[in-house]
């Protein structure tokens, strides 16, 4: 095995406002702070039956693959995605299904890191992480096979590619936050 590359220690502030009755949270490996937040408003997704301990018990808690969620369209008011990409880098299957559950003007929500280059000699990215949330210091680390790089730019491309508008976007170090709302509609593809 070789080494890792680890990020010095990233702070983040986090205090979403995140509006919506019904808010579709995915989770695909990261410390779970929105069910703790948004409580029964939360439909908690994960793609490991471990990680669903994690969620407040209020919310809904469910594991499905969040390239392939099963509800029906526009069910949800907003989405937040949560280091979902650091984990399972399916940019757009991701960003496909989440704008297909979101209403029309829907809100999704992302945090992720910005993931450099890749070095030949290491094969894990490291990213030690403190997340205050004005209720609670949380100290987790994140960690990942580093198979490819990740530049902000690249999730907003994406993303507005599909159907999504920026609206607001933070840096904090190698940290990002976007918000984005949803002005259109996946369009079919003819077969």
């Amino acid at each position: 095995m070789g080494g890792y590359y680890s990020l010095r220690d990233q702070t983040l502030r986090l205090t979403p406002e995140v509006n919506g009755q019904r808010v579709i949270v995915i989770n695909t490996g990261a410390e779970d702070v929105f069910t703790r937040i948004l409580l029964d408003r939360a439909v908690f997704i994960t793609t490991d039956e471990e990680f669903l301990k994690l969620a407040d018990p209020r919310s809904i808690r469910l594991v499905m693959n969040p390239t392939k969620l099963s509800f029906a369209p526009e069910s949800f008011d907003a989405a937040v995605l949560f280091f979902a990409f650091f984990y399972l880098p399916k940019h757009e299957a991701i960003i496909e299904n989440i704008n297909r559950v979101l209403k029309k003007w829907g809100k999704l929500y992302i945090w992720d890191a910005v993931i450099p280059k890749k070095m030949a000699h290491k094969s894990f990215f490291v990213v030690p992480l403190l997340i205050d949330t004005n209720q609670e210091l949380i100290r987790t680390v994140h960690v990942t096979k580093w198979r490819r790089e990740q530049p902000v730019g690249l999730v907003k491309k994406i993303a507005r590619e599909r159907g999504f508008k920026l609206t607001k976007e933070e840096l904090y170090d190698q940290i990002f936050h976007l918000e984005m709302v949803k002005i259109a509609p996946i369009k079919q593809q003819k077969s």
